[in-house]
């Protein structure tokens, strides 16, 4: 089996396990830059560990297309798409051993995610609850879901009416890797909601958050309207809709000091994952120790 060929078997592998497009488009790319250095047409069963060593030793793999150095976090994310996809062919019999078995990762220190802080949580929603802008309220109910819960985007637009119970105060969500699970609110939160499904006429499987015109809003028009948000609200650095994400769980892991459930808060496999909230915990603990 020639390796471009390889290539669309493990995509359609990665669609049967439910895998994201965005995650998918990701590993395509990625694979498509190693097929393209060693040759879309060679024979899979004809690459050795050695012709992957060689591969990130080259510039297609050190070096981006804008000419500069691919940073270490990149560079291990290629060769995990590349230990990934060796590993399919490996699996399904193609080949007898993966050619990548001996590429290892660079540890790095993972940048801390960037949070808002207590003083510009408040003025975020204070600014959008105190607004006259038609859509105000439809927005204050998504930033308070996603300050409340940490969902990611691509699960808020996805959510119906249907998806949340208000008597057990749960929502059901569709997670990264079409995963299903259940997410918890809080009393107030559970009010926002139920106040915005009344308020808007939104019941059974209607999009829980829509367009003016009735149409369930995307991805994009949510980060458009939190950018909107955040400038309105004087918040000058830079943040987006993932921001609120990492607000919402540095706050729980404040206040629970429990690494663990803030990795089930957030649906996180594995909680090396979870661990970039302890740094911001650490910059805290620093802070206050020059003052004791």
């Amino acid at each position: 089996m020639r390796i471009d060929k390889a290539i669309e078997s493990f995509r359609t592998q990665l669609r049967a396990d439910g895998r994201s497009p965005h995650t998918i488009a990701a590993y395509m790319r990625e694979l498509r830059l190693f097929a393209g250095w060693i040759g879309n047409k060679t024979a899979i069963t004809k690459i050795t560990p050695a012709n992957i060593a060689e591969f990130f030793t080259s510039n297609t793999a050190l070096v981006t297309t804008e000419g500069e150095n691919r940073c270490t976090v990149s560079l291990n994310r290629l060769k995990t798409t590349i230990r990934a996809f060796f590993n399919y062919i490996s699996e399904a019999g193609i080949i007898n051993s993966s050619p990548a078995r001996l590429v290892k990762s660079k540890p790095c220190q993972r940048k801390s995610p960037v949070t808002l802080s207590d003083s510009e949580r408040r003025a975020l929603l204070d600014t959008i609850a105190k607004s006259n802008d038609a859509l105000a309220k439809r927005d204050f109910a998504i930033v308070s879901l996603l300050l409340g819960t940490g969902i990611r985007l691509a699960s808020l637009v996805g959510l119906d009416a249907s998806d949340i119970d208000f008597k057990e105060g749960t929502i059901v969500i569709t997670a990264k890797g079409g995963r299903t699970e259940k997410v918890f609110m809080n009393a107030k939160l559970r009010q926002i909601l139920s106040s915005h499904i009344k308020a808007h006429g939104i019941s059974g499987a209607s999009p829980l958050f829509q367009t003016s015109s009735g149409k369930r809003l995307c991805a994009r028009q949510v980060q458009y309207r939190i950018s909107h948000w955040m400038k309105a609200a004087g918040i000058t650095h830079p943040a987006s809709v993932h921001t609120l994400r990492h607000t919402f769980a540095t706050r729980l892991y404040r206040m629970t000091g429990d690494l663990r459930l803030v990795q089930r808060a957030l649906g996180h496999r594995q909680v090396t994952t979870t661990e970039i909230y302890t740094h911001l915990c650490d910059q805290s603990l620093k802070k206050a120790i020059r003052f004791i």
